[in-house]
Order: C-alpha cells, then structure tokens, then sequence
C-alpha cells in the first residue's frame, strides 16, 4: 500500500474522444463541449454525463496544436461549464510536453495545499482527454519528469529508472541449516507502460525487462497517451501493476516525457 500522503496528486477519473475529421474542423470550444458531455459509451459515442463532479479549484488546457477555428477562449468556456470558480489557464508551445508540463503544475499547486480538485484537459484536433486531479482517486501521482533525448536509445534509462513504490516489509526468514543463494537483485514491482508515438521503436526493449508495454494510437499529437489512458489503467490494474509509465518523446525538440503513476490500493 503506497503513503497516500507522500504521493501528491491522485488521479479521480479519465475520459477521451476521437475527433473524426470534417471540413472546416472543429473549435477548441467545440472540442471542449464534446469532452463534458461525458465519457463515450460502449458504442463509442458520446454518453450523457455531466462535467467534473465536484467543484475545481484549477483547470489547465493543454494543446500542441493551435485552433483552427477560434470561436472564444476555450479555458475561460470550459471554467464556466464546470462546478466551482476555478482558475483557468492554457499550456501551449511546448510540443508533446504541455499535459506533462500541466500536471506538474498543479502536483506542486496541490502539495502546497492550494488545490483539493482540478481538471487537465488535452486537445488536438484529432483526439481529446479529461483528467480530474485532486486528493481522491486510486492512482497516485509519483513523478513528472522532462529528459533530453537526442535518440530513442537516449529514453531507456530514465524509463527504467522511474520511481516505484516502496517495498513492503518482508518478514523474519524462519532458522535453516543451509540457506539457497539470494539473488544479485530481488524482482522489483512489476511496470506497465503506455508510449506515445515518438518511442513505439522502444517497445521491445522495456517488454524485455518484463514489462507490459501499451501504445497511443498514431496521429492525435499530444492527446494521443492521454486518449489512450483509460483502457491502460483497466490494463495494469488487471495486471497488478506496481506503476503506470505514461510517456512519450518529441522528436523536433529532443525531450522524452514521462509520468509515473502508482495504485493506491
């Protein structure tokens, strides 16, 4: 059982939506209208829904892309759609890394015991996600990080390395004559992955440390992981995964990006 109070923020629940493409595109208030009618249903449409349950204290908009329709101020639309009188601002111009970047901010605003409840929503014109964040949920929020990474190969390590859980206790070891030989390593806990589309070539090598590796689907830009999400913590609960790996690299830039999440229960 991880210390949910060292963990930071908690991840309450997750949605998404494709955004099949049509003339003209679609607003980032159009966008933001179909992501608070609800998460989709199991025909993969819209389900009737309602917008974050409880009040928000924050609401970040994350998007690589930029609006190919403006028709209003997508983060000021959606804090007036939503409970509560949040805060509302947009992360741009940082390639993939601007939902990476909005977590973060609002770990560090939650630590710091301004914030019980917000909402991260990811927008590209081809997918969209709903994070709700806050001091509730069964996965905890552990590290965000940014890496240089000139080359895929380049990613392995801080992939490998993100923190997990701590172990729990193991018990006294009963009195034996002759004890076998320990091993060099005892297993860690076991890591599930969901890589975006800048380190599918690295797939291989992580389901080579006995990982389950899951990827995005190819062309949602930075939604992409965040689109996929859901079906990933179905998949490493299943699992009994001791951490969710969400990461992905920016080619243009050089930058890997990552977020460990680990269980609460």
């Amino acid at each position: 059982m991880v210390d949910a109070t060292a963990a930071g923020l908690r991840l309450a629940g997750t949605w998404g939506l494709d955004f099949p493409a049509r003339p003209g595109g679609r607003s980032f208030v159009e966008m933001g209208g179909e992501l608070l009618a609800g998460p989709p249903g199991q025909d993969g449409r819209s389900a009737p829904g309602a917008p974050p349950p409880r009040p928000l204290d924050y609401l970040v908009v994350a998007h690589e892309a930029y609006d190919a329709t403006p028709a209003g101020l997508v983060a000021g639309y959606l804090a007036d759609a939503c409970p509560g009188d949040p805060r509302a601002f947009s992360l741009a111009d940082q390639g993939i890394g601007a939902p990476f970047s909005g977590l973060r901010i609002l770990d560090r605003i939650h630590r710091g015991g301004g914030l019980d409840d917000a909402a991260l929503f990811v927008l590209d014109p081809a997918a969209g996600a709903v994070l709700t964040l806050g001091g509730t949920g069964d996965w905890a929020l552990r590290t965000v990080a940014e890496e240089r990474a000139g080359a895929a190969a380049d990613c392995l390590p801080p992939l490998t390395g993100a923190p997990a859980p701590p172990p729990a206790p193991a018990p006294a070891p009963a009195p034996a004559p002759a004890p076998a030989p320990a091993p060099d390593r005892a297993p860690g806990p076991r890591t599930a992955y969901l890589l975006g589309e800048g380190l599918r070539d690295l797939a291989g090598a992580l389901e080579g440390t006995g990982a389950t590796v899951r990827h995005a689907a190819p062309g949602q830009g930075c939604a992409g992981v965040w689109r996929a999400l859901p079906a990933a913590l179905r998949g490493a609960a299943e699992e009994g995964a001791g951490r969710l790996v969400i990461a992905d690299r920016d080619r243009g830039l050089g930058r890997l990006h990552l977020a460990a999440f680990v269980p609460l229960r």
